[in-house]
């Protein structure tokens, strides 16, 4: 398992940096307005997200899920070279473009083989996802104050390529599950179609969406906002920090909260900690107030990630596992970069604030989603109650 540790804390060292500073970067260094920042942010990452489902039946058919992760982190590696060395919009869309196509893909095809393994191991998943969350949180805290002590705003596209480095060794030594190798084929055909059939993982699905898409898409801004708010770079790492720093705690406890407290339940805390985040930021100006606010972002995403993978896990085909979940990948990815699109409209026509009480609305949807999941989870228990009388 060390090895699944070491691959996850240095994969999410990149993504940290780059994920924070990213629009911080393209608004103070290369001046682009906000509705600019939400074109490259929203479009090349809907592109890239596209292919991520291809990536996840191309490992299915081929039985090969680490090559197929070395060949994307490598391929970031390199263009995120290319991207550190562009300044002008039009170039930056398209490298983007290039670059998120394969980008995209890591996080997914890792959690993929390490879900996998884990489960046919009877290890938790939660402990090897909060290296990741550790990492995140460091990188974005470091980088902020390198950037800070040596004016260089290119520092987090120098992290995120020496964390792609470090991933390309500790890659092909991963564990890959007996369950992939010998499982049996696709039928792409058939087998898709029973995943968009299953009414309880298109809830999960927009469940999902309306939860951990939206957080994503919010995250994209409130770095600005704390900057327009009067703070420096180095409180945007500590904004990460406070974002994941429940994460540590919440990717380990919540497959044992699952078994006491059941999916549904946990799902209704997820929102409910996001729906508290929306109102604070949508009333107050207060630095440090907005800063504490984001720690139930790690609350919510840290349990639906537990609770997603574990539920959907049990109510798909264990050959689909991979395509489900590339899929469930899919459609958070789309999701958080059309609300990325949308939203840098928004501030560019209403300002701010707009987006945090759209980001009200779409959490009272989500309580009807979760409403519909337990109505039909319920339904599920008594069918089954029923067949065994």
């Amino acid at each position: 398992m060390s090895k699944f540790y070491i691959k996850y804390l240095c994969m999410f060292i990149g993504l940290g940096s780059f994920m924070t500073y990213l629009p911080v970067y393209l608004e103070k260094t290369l001046n682009f307005s906000p509705s600019q920042i939400g074109i490259i942010v929203s479009i090349p990452s809907i592109i890239g997200i596209a292919l991520v489902p291809i990536w996840g039946i191309i490992s299915d058919i081929i039985k090969k899920q680490k090559l197929i992760l070395w060949i994307n982190v490598l391929v970031a590696f390199l263009l995120g070279y290319l991207y550190s060395k562009t300044t002008s919009f039009i170039p930056i869309f398209i490298v983007a473009i290039f670059f998120e196509m394969f980008r995209n893909s890591l996080l997914p095809l890792a959690d993929t083989i390490t879900t996998s393994y884990c489960k046919e191991q009877n290890k938790n998943y939660g402990k090897v996802r909060v290296l990741g969350s550790i990492g995140y949180a460091l990188s974005a805290f470091i980088c902020g104050h390198i950037m800070n002590l040596t004016g260089n705003d290119l520092a987090f596209f120098y992290m995120f390529m020496f964390s792609m480095l470090l991933c390309l060794f500790i890659t092909p030594y991963l564990n890959t599950p007996k369950e992939m190798e010998s499982k049996e084929k696709l039928n792409l055909k058939v087998d898709i179609k029973k995943l968009f059939t299953n009414k309880q993982y298109v809830l999960i699905l927009l469940a999902s969406i309306s939860i951990v898409a939206l957080s994503d898409g919010v995250s994209a801004y409130q770095g600005i906002h704390l900057l327009n708010l009067g703070a420096g770079k180095e409180l945007v790492g500590m904004l990460t920090v406070f974002m994941v720093a429940p994460e540590l705690y919440f990717m380990v406890k919540t497959k044992d909260l699952l078994k006491k407290y059941g999916n549904t339940k946990m799902i209704t805390v997820s929102a409910i900690a996001l729906f508290i985040r929306w109102i604070i930021y949508t009333f107050t100006n207060n630095i440090a107030l907005f800063i504490l606010a984001s720690a139930s972002h790690g609350v919510a995403i840290a349990i639906m990630t537990i609770t997603v993978f574990d539920f959907i896990g049990n109510v798909v085909e264990k050959k689909l596992y991979t395509t489900a979940m590339t899929i469930y990948t899919f459609c958070i990815g789309i999701g958080s970069s059309v609300i990325k699109l949308i939203y840098g409209n928004i501030i560019d026509l209403y300002g701010m604030k707009a987006i945090f009480i759209c980001s009200i609305i779409i959490s009272i949807i989500s309580f009807g989603i979760i409403f519909a999941i337990n109505k039909l989870e319920y339904k599920n228990i008594n069918n089954t109650n029923i067949i065994s009388e």
